[in-house]
């Protein structure tokens, strides 16, 4: 056997493994046309980000998280972080555990969706954009997620109730 062959061989045991087991982006549409981005590795939703009646993020939450309760997460790009406020759901074997809804502002508040609510959503969404890895972390532990590749995901969700 050739020595390339015996390379190529080696390399696919090798890698094969870990390529078999990473996870991908991918963009849908419900049957509203409302979009939703999310990242799942070995069948398992690890992050959400979803619009139409709100905008809400799900993430599984890293480390040992309570039952119930108002949770922190942030996230990171490795340069800039943002701080998430949300809540702990609970235990899913295949949906994640924390959610944040309308990136923190109450149904109520004025701002929903005004100039103070598009200036955070921008900045979280240029924060994901960027990202190479995203880094997703509490005060215990973190977990990286790689570069979103899904075509068209920042528009569609920027676009999403407009």
């Amino acid at each position: 056997m050739s020595r390339p062959s015996i390379l190529t061989i080696v390399l696919c045991l090798v890698a094969g493994p870990a390529l078999a087991a990473a996870g991908s982006w991918k963009l849908e549409f419900d049957n509203r046309e409302l979009p939703s981005l999310s990242y799942s590795e070995n069948g398992k939703l690890t992050f959400v980000l979803g619009c139409g009646r709100a905008f809400g993020l799900h993430a599984k939450y890293p480390g040992q998280a309570a039952r119930a309760g108002k949770a922190v997460l942030m996230i990171g790009d490795g340069r800039k972080t943002m701080k998430l406020v949300g809540e702990i759901e609970g235990e899913d074997d295949d949906l994640t555990n924390f959610v944040q809804w309308d990136l923190g502002f109450s149904r109520q508040d004025p701002e929903l969706f005004g100039k103070r609510w598009k200036r955070v959503e921008k900045q979280l969404l240029d924060l994901m954009e960027g990202a190479s890895p995203l880094t997703i972390s509490s005060k215990t532990a973190s977990y990286q997620l790689p570069r979103i590749d899904a075509p068209g995901w920042r528009g569609s969700i920027e676009r999403c109730g407009r």
